[in-house]
């Protein structure tokens, strides 16, 4: 058994980094650590009610890193909000480099840094961000198949799987589909083209097509239903037409589902995920919503497409929380 206390700090700037830490909590509470979750207490019990896992120790922390807050001149840093962490053995801090200030040897987690992502990132932000790195060069941990490259040069990195959350359903197929675009700005914009098309058109074969929830209307056909983001959602999937943010990936690549990928044009983070994502055979990256819906309905009609994602899905690492775990309890990185 393992008895360190272990405080886990989540980016505010959606779901992901919150389901991210809840992953990791999980199995850091499996080997016998006492994982303490600093997040926004309503994301942590949406996220635990949709998958069907255990609240973990939560204390209520908003960590303003909004990608509005990280443009903002005049917003305060985060981390004078922090709750104490003098109980801490160690400290995660998901994609939040300004732990470091409080504790130099906080491990990072997540895929790429915020100055180096965000057109128009505030100089003095950026400049802070890249001393701390250069003084301290942290602990890293992340998804190998996100993994920006400066990380390795900038950090002690080491990369791991997926955070899988709640079940892993890979293998077998569904026949449904999501439409999902997140926060999107301009992703939105073409979402709501597409599904416009979609209420006046016929339904895609025998398939339920389910629509991002911010975006469904009670006039839309009945094959057309409201997305749950649930295991048994995600079970259903033969394809995604989404945005490619990392929480909404990893759920459907868990279930088996094809990626097809459209987002903003300035958002450097869903363009570096999407290149990686084909690379790796496991979608396509579309200029629209409705190019990404053509090319996933010339999927559905595909066998030997759908073999080929098959042999790609194979190959995924869903292990990483577990390996993340034995990091942080071992003190190991590369």
């Amino acid at each position: 058994m393992n008895s360190l206390r272990i405080a886990l700090i989540a980016c505010a700037n959606g779901l992901g980094h919150v389901r991210r830490m809840m992953s990791l909590s999980m199995d850091l509470s499996a080997k016998g650590a006492f994982p303490v979750l600093m997040a926004p207490q309503a994301a942590v019990q949406r996220l635990a009610t949709t998958f069907g896992v255990p609240m973990p120790e939560v204390i209520d922390f908003e960590s303003r890193t909004t990608r509005a807050d990280w443009l903002a001149t005049d917003v305060r840093c985060w981390t004078e909000d922090l709750p104490a962490l003098d109980e801490f053995d160690e400290v995660v801090s998901d994609n939040l480099i300004e732990i470091l200030s409080l504790r130099p040897q906080a491990w990072l987690s997540g895929s790429f840094f915020w100055h180096q992502i965000l057109p128009d990132f505030p100089l003095a932000k950026a400049a802070r961000a890249e001393e701390l790195l250069a003084r301290y060069r942290p602990l890293m941990i992340s998804t190998g198949l996100f993994a920006a490259p400066y990380l390795a040069a900038k950090t002690r990195l080491s990369t791991v799987g997926m955070y899988a959350l709640g079940p892993r359903l890979r293998g077998g197929y569904g026949r449904d589909l999501l439409v999902s675009c997140g926060r999107g700005g301009e992703a939105e914009a073409t979402t709501r083209e597409l599904l416009q098309q979609l209420t006046s058109g016929a339904r895609p074969g025998h398939a339920t097509v389910w629509v991002e929830s911010a975006l469904y209307r009670s006039d839309m056909p009945e094959w057309m239903q409201p997305a749950s983001f649930t295991p048994a959602m995600y079970g259903r999937l033969l394809a995604a037409v989404i945005r490619p943010g990392i929480g909404t990936v990893t759920d459907a690549l868990l279930a088996g589902a094809r990626l097809f990928m459209f987002h903003e044009s300035e958002n450097l983070e869903m363009v570096d995920n999407a290149q990686r994502l084909v690379a790796a055979g496991l979608g396509e990256a579309c200029a629209s919503a409705g190019q990404a819906w053509r090319a996933a309905m010339d999927y559905m009609t595909s066998q030997k497409a759908q073999e080929r994602h098959e042999a790609s899905i194979r190959k995924l690492d869903c292990d990483g929380a577990a390996q993340a775990a034995r990091l942080i309890l071992t003190g190991r990185a590369g």
